[in-house]
């Protein structure tokens, strides 16, 4: 099936009611003497574009190198959704788009859908919106809605920061959200010839894209583009400040090889790196492994032009006013990633250790709270849920907060708590768990399918597109699901029986109410 977009047009494969395209340019090449600027219009193509197959990946680790020989993530449960990348390289602005057959055709035709935007996660330093978890089929087909998913600048690439090196590259650690920028522009001018509606476009990503949300949220670039946001487990609170930020770049050119270029050889000795022994010196940051496969990824949006402010901060002042958000986390984030023996089989003294690095002086405050709460937990088991809450619940409850100091339209906020039984016997829903039922994807990854996989898509992914269709995640057959607030802070439990439950694990949250470093942003 063929349809028209600004630069020329475009083939798509048919198949079960379904259109997809795939690799659809929105941008130029950010190769050469385009590599650390802000992205540049598609050139035009004449005749029509094959759009059969996924474009290529922003270069970026391989799965090998990034899980490395301790593999501390569970791979056997990522089935379906860790993918060694097709094709890699820096003509990489390209986006997939799935339509109902219907849909397709000339602007105006028919009636215009809901459009979803997908941002992949990977902590800003690997993944893309090609691995088989991210196939938008069963969503456009069985909710009559247009589906898009985007590649964009990643890792050094998209967020390596050269201010310094003049005022062309001020925007540079902030080039990958930039790129975002420039797709959800491709949206509102093409996605009407696929039968989208370009004044209904919702946002949404999980976990590295999650925190995409958050920072678009705060964005004044990408204002106007998006009406709605559907942030998972990934909420960005903090950019790198400058001095981090600079301090990294100064790393990156010694692992690179550059560290004694003078600036005015660096533009041009960086643009003639060869692009994997840039991203492969990723793997040998401080953290080097543990910094991706703990989404802690080192490159991340810092403060420039583009973004001046922390988004948190932004977003509290209103940036984000006349959006809709739903926004949530698993109960247990870290889980997959605390598969090594040494942590479930720990002792006090190794885990009272981890919790001190990242809480300081915090530390006894918030683990006497958490004993308090749950009394007959492990600290295994309560370091687990702390770590993942500093990581992601706390962050995503600041979030909210600003979302409603920011007087706007007021979020909703879920837990998603469907599980399985960690090596200590305990159940917990961990991060990444939740996205085949969001997406109605079951069959992506059998592990997740059972008994339970039918309730759990009906309520989550019918929240998704009743969010992106009606500004409202509530559906027919899920339990009233109030917007949040301070006072009783309703969260929905996503759960077999999806349920409300007022500030589910408040003495908890409480806890880190006084502390201001939390998340990973």
């Amino acid at each position: 099936m063929i349809t028209e977009t600004a630069s020329g047009a475009v083939r798509g494969a048919e198949n079960d009611g379904v259109v997809s395209f795939k690799g659809i340019p929105y941008g130029d090449d950010t190769g050469g003497d385009a590599r650390f600027l802000p992205p540049r219009p598609a050139p035009a193509w004449s005749g029509v574009r094959d759009c059969l197959t996924y474009g290529p990946s922003c270069p970026q680790p391989s799965s090998e190198e990034v899980t490395g020989a301790s593999r501390p993530i569970d791979m056997e449960r990522m089935t379906g959704i860790w993918n060694y990348e097709r094709q890699l390289g820096e003509d990489c602005l390209v986006l997939n788009v799935w339509a109902p057959t219907g849909a397709v055709g000339a602007p105006g035709a028919g009636a215009r859908r809901p459009v979803l935007v997908w941002l992949h996660g990977g902590a800003f330093t690997i993944g893309s919106a090609s691995w088989p978890l991210y196939d938008f089929t069963n969503l456009a087909r069985n909710n009559d809605v247009v589906m898009v998913g985007v590649n964009h600048r990643i890792g050094a690439l998209g967020f390596l920061d050269l201010s310094h090196l003049g005022d062309e590259f001020a925007d540079s650690a902030n080039a990958g959200m930039l790129d975002i920028v420039a797709a959800l522009e491709w949206v509102r001018d093409n996605i009407a010839a696929f039968g989208g509606d370009p004044s209904n476009v919702t946002i949404f990503g999980e976990s590295g894209g999650g925190a995409k949300v958050s920072v678009l949220l705060a964005m004044s670039a990408a204002r106007g583009l998006f009406h709605r946001a559907f942030a998972m487990s990934g909420a960005f609170l903090d950019c790198m400040p400058p001095a981090e930020s600079r301090e990294l770049t100064d790393l990156t050119l010694q692992l690179t090889g550059l560290a004694d270029v003078t600036d005015d050889a660096a533009v041009d000795a960086l643009r003639k790196l060869d692009v994997m022994t840039l991203v492969n010196s990723q793997l040998s940051h401080p953290l080097g492994l543990r910094a991706i496969t703990e989404m802690r990824g080192r490159f991340s949006p810092a403060r420039c032009p583009s973004l001046p402010r922390d988004p948190v901060d932004a977003i509290a002042d209103g940036s984000a006013a006349d959006v809709r958000v739903a926004l949530g986390c698993t109960t247990h984030e870290l889980e997959p990633f605390l598969g090594t023996p040494e942590v479930w089989s720990a002792d006090d003294t190794f885990l009272m250790g981890r919790l001190r690095g990242f809480l300081g002086d915090d530390t006894d405050h918030v683990l006497t709270a958490y004993r308090s709460a749950q009394p007959d937990d492990s600290l295994v088991s309560l370091y687990l849920l702390i770590a993942s809450d500093h990581a992601f619940r706390i962050p995503t409850v600041r979030i909210a907060e600003a979302l409603l100091a920011g007087g706007g339209l007021p979020p909703y906020v879920y837990l998603y708590a469907f599980g399985r039984r960690s090596p200590d016997g305990v159940v917990r829903a961990g991060h990444g768990s939740d996205m085949w039922y969001f997406f109605d994807n079951v069959s992506v990854g059998p592990a997740f399918d059972g008994p339970h996989a039918a309730p759990l898509v009906q309520a989550m992914a019918g929240s998704l597109v009743a969010l992106a269709r009606q500004g409202d995640p509530n559906h027919q057959g899920l339990a009233t699901w109030p917007p949040y607030d301070t006072t009783n802070r309703p969260t929905m439990i996503f759960d077999v029986e999806s349920r409300v439950e007022p500030d589910p694990m408040g003495a908890e949250r409480r806890a880190w109410q006084d502390i201001v470093t939390v998340g990973l942003g």
